[in-house]
């Protein structure tokens, strides 16, 4: 069977993956206004791994939305940002910027890694930066680097945020 929308290939092993159940997930605004979204969950008959299919708003492992994270990381929301109200809060703040600049050269090197193996060629010179390019000319960074990472199969540390 080929991957269709309803059944995604497996980012590990490429075969196209089941329809198992769906759970809800938690989406945070800024604010701190909450909504619940349900996501589906699909698992792949050859190798039996498990993935939840999530929607560009959000970010793996991440209760906010990646509109949010991406504006604490580029500096756009901040602490005394009157939209924010405490949601996030500072520490949650200090924490995703942390978790950013621990792993920018890791995702650096996954996204060249996903270009790679997807048979594209950089749109930067081999000392450019990659993840500098998208996030210049792309208004929703965030999503695009993570959709390419997780799409590849690839992960990011968790972190603590």
């Amino acid at each position: 069977m080929q991957p269709t929308c309803d059944h995604p290939a497996c980012p590990c092993c490429g075969e196209p993956m089941n329809y198992r159940d769906s759970r809800k997930r938690i989406r945070r605004k800024e604010g701190g206004c909450v909504e619940r979204l349900m996501v589906r969950r699909l698992q792949c008959p050859k190798c039996r791994k498990l993935h939840v299919e999530l929607p560009d708003c959000l970010v793996p492992h991440k209760h906010y939305d990646a509109e949010v994270i991406s504006g604490v990381i580029e500096g756009i929301v901040t602490p005394d940002d009157l939209d924010s109200e405490d949601r996030p809060c500072t520490m949650t703040m200090r924490r995703w910027i942390k978790w950013f600049l621990e792993n920018r050269s890791n995702i650096e090197g996954l996204l060249r890694h996903a270009f790679r193996r997807a048979a594209k060629s950089l749109p930067v010179s081999e000392n450019g930066s990659l993840l500098d390019f998208v996030r210049e000319h792309t208004s929703s960074w965030l999503e695009t680097i993570l959709r390419f990472i997780y799409n590849s199969g690839e992960a990011l540390p968790a972190g603590s945020a």
